[in-house]
């Protein structure tokens, strides 16, 4: 009946009504994880209600990020999310797979990637996504990540899964305090 109602909040919670879930705790472990593995910038990703889009509900560490959204059928960090696969890419944006439309909408070029899905309420969720950026084209790029950076981000999954569902527990069982 518990795992039930779990999955149900889960449900029902939107990429806007997300943050409020990972608050302080979640931000500090994505900003330590960051900068653990190197990455220039590191974002939840959300899917929407209609599993149309994922929408990005956390980013750090620049917060105009957030509400960004890319449909489920573009790029790699949808790749990730169908196929509940984690992927660790360096060079990514010589990936034909990679979708451009966020770094050309920042004036940015992805040179390395990190994806790995993001489950809550016993569902998978949506991903969460670390990136290292190179200031142009012509620029040269980042030192990448390795297996252990992608380990590391499986890891924050787990416990920003582990915290989500806490808080979801809390409230449905009207435990909070």
């Amino acid at each position: 009946m518990v795992e039930k109602a779990l999955a149900k909040a889960a449900a029902a919670i939107s990429p806007e009504e997300f943050r409020n879930l990972i608050g302080d705790p979640g931000g500090s472990m994505l900003r330590a994880v960051m900068e653990c593995v190197a990455a220039d910038s590191m974002s939840i990703w959300i899917a929407d209600v209609t599993e149309a889009n994922l929408v990005v509900t956390h980013t750090e560490p620049d917060p105009k990020f957030i509400g960004w959204s890319q449909p489920l059928g573009e790029g790699l960090i949808s790749l990730s999310f169908a196929s509940e696969q984690s992927l660790c890419e360096n060079q990514v944006y010589l990936n034909a797979a990679h979708s451009k439309r966020t770094d050309k909408a920042l004036g940015q070029v992805t040179a390395a990637m990190i994806v790995t899905p993001f489950y809550f309420g016993g569902q998978l969720q949506g991903v969460i996504s670390c990136v290292q950026l190179k200031a142009g084209p012509d620029a040269p790029d980042p030192p990448g990540f390795s297996a252990r950076s992608m380990n590391r981000v499986r890891r924050l999954s787990t416990v920003l899964e582990r915290l989500v569902n806490y808080r979801l527990l809390t409230s449905i069982l009207d435990l909070e305090l």
